[in-house]
C-alpha cells in the first residue's frame, strides 16, 4: 500500500450566533481538513487545527510535506511523522503551523491504517480499547448571568454532570458568574473554569482563591502557555488544580510543561500536537506523570472531534473527553451524525478507521479558494 495523493481542504464559515471567551468573539469557525488516498483506494481524512488563515496550513500541508510522503507505506508512521518533523525541526520549527500541519496528516494516515486492517483507529493505535467514554459539556460561554444560566439548564437537560465555563471577565464578575452558576446546578454537579490564558499570575492567583469556595475542579490556562513561570506562582499561591495543555506542541513542549510540576490534568489537542503518532507518545509521559488526560477540542470541526474521542478511549491515563456540545455549521458534516453524549457518555463508532465519513456535499460551498 501506497501513498498516491494528498490534498487539503481549507474551510470557513459563519456561525449563526458568535460565541464569546475571554480572548476573542468567535463569529466565524475555521478548519483544515487533510484527506490522503492510497493506491488501493483507501481515503483517510484529519484535520489541522487552525484559527485564521488555513490556506496558509494548505500549502504546508501540500507544497512542503506532501512530497515528503507520496509514494511511501501509510502504515510507517513513526517514520513518516520523523521525516516530516524532520525537514524542519534544526530551524527550529518544532512548534506553530507547521506542527499543525503534520497533525492532520497523521491523523488521515491512522484512519487510513484503522480503515485497512478492518477496525476503528482506538483499537488500530493498540491502547486501553475503551467503547464508552464519559464527557463534560464545553462550554458555557461568557455572557450575562441570565445567559450563562440558560447554557448551564441546557447542558442538565442533557444529561451531563459535568460542565466547563469560560471565566475572564475580571475576578469580581468570575467569582459572581461561578456563584450564580453553583447556586443553580447545585452540589452534584462538577464545574470546572477556563480563562482562556488571559490573567497574569497574580490575578489568576485572586481567582483561584475566590473560587475555592465553590468546589472547582480545575482551572484551565490562567496565564499564556509561554508562562511556565507563571503557572508555577500560580499553582503554589492558590488551592485550585490547573488544567493546561491545549496551547502546546510535540512531546518536547509536554516534556517542558509537566517540568513546572504546575500541571493536574493535560488538555493535548490532536490537531495540533502532531496527531495520533506524536500524542500517544506525549499520552505515556503524562502516564509517567501520573497525571490526568482530557484531550482537547475547540472551535474546530467536526474530523478533530471525533479523532479526539479514538485518542481518548486509546490512552491509559484518561480522565474525561471535552464535547463542544455547539451547533456551529463544521460539526454535522459527516454522511451520518456525528456521535454525541448520552447522559454524558459517549459511545465510539465500531466501523473502520474514525469511523465518519466527509459528506462535500455539506462543506463545499465553505471551502476557500
Amino acid at each position: 500500500m501506497k501513498i498516491v495523493k494528498v490534498e487539503a481542504l481549507p474551510i470557513s464559515a459563519k456561525m449563526d450566533k458568535p460565541l464569546k471567551i475571554s480572548t476573542t468573539l468567535f463569529t466565524e469557525v475555521r478548519a483544515l481538513i487533510v484527506r490522503i488516498t492510497t493506491d488501493d483506494g483507501i481515503v483517510g481524512i484529519g484535520e489541522s487545527l487552525v484559527r485564521t488563515a488555513p490556506r496558509a496550513t494548505k500549502y504546508l500541508v501540500e507544497e512542503m510535506l506532501a512530497p515528503l510522503i507520496i509514494g511511501q507505506d501509510p502504515i510507517d508512521t513513526g517514520a513518516l511523522w520523523w521525516k516530516m518533523f524532520s525537514a524542519m525541526r534544526m530551524r527550529g520549527h518544532t512548534k506553530g503551523t507547521f506542527v499543525e500541519a503534520i497533525s492532520g496528516i497523521d491523523v488521515a494516515l491512522w484512519d487510513i491504517i484503522g480503515k485497512s486492517r478492518n477496525m476503528p483507529t482506538y483499537k488500530a493505535l493498540q491502547g486501553m480499547g475503551r467503547k464508552t467514554i464519559p464527557a463534560y459539556a464545553s462550554s458555557i460561554f461568557i455572557g450575562d448571568v441570565k445567559e450563562m444560566e440558560a447554557q448551564a439548564r441546557k447542558y442538565l437537560d442533557l444529561g451531563y454532570d459535568t460542565m466547563k465555563v469560560k471565566l475572564g471577565m475580571g475576578t469580581r464578575k468570575d467569582s459572581e458568574a461561578i456563584r450564580v452558576l453553583r447556586s443553580m446546578v447545585g452540589e452534584e454537579v462538577t464545574l470546572m473554569v477556563d480563562c482562556n490564558s488571559v490573567y497574569d499570575a497574580g490575578t489568576a492567583i485572586e481567582l483561584g482563591r475566590k473560587l475555592e469556595q465553590y468546589d472547582i475542579y480545575w482551572m484551565e490556562e490562567p496565564v499564556p502557555p509561554y508562562d511556565l513561570e507563571g503557572y508555577k506562582l500560580v499553582r503554589m499561591g492558590q488551592p485550585l488544580r490547573l488544567a493546561s495543555g491545549e496551547g502546546e506542541f510535540t512531546l518536547l513542549g509536554f516534556r517542558d510543561l509537566l517540568a513546572t510540576n504546575a500541571i493536574s490534568v493535560v488538555q493535548p489537542d490532536l490537531g495540533r500536537v502532531g496527531g495520533f503518532t506524536e500524542g500517544m507518545r506525549i499520552s505515556a509521559l503524562i502516564c509517567a506523570n501520573n497525571l490526568q488526560f482530557t484531550p482537547h477540542t475547540g472551535m474546530c470541526s467536526g474530523v478533530n472531534i471525533v479523532a479526539a474521542m479514538h485518542f481518548g478511549a486509546a490512552v491509559q491515563p484518561f480522565y474525561m473527553f471535552e464535547f463542544m456540545d455547539l451547533e456551529h455549521p463544521l460539526i454535522e458534516i459527516f454522511t451520518g451524525p456525528i456521535p454525541r453524549p448520552e447522559n454524558g457518555v459517549i459511545t465510539l463508532p465500531d466501523t473502520p478507521g474514525l469511523g465518519v465519513e466527509l459528506d462535500m456535499k455539506k462543506i463545499e460551498k465553505w471551502i476557500e479558494d
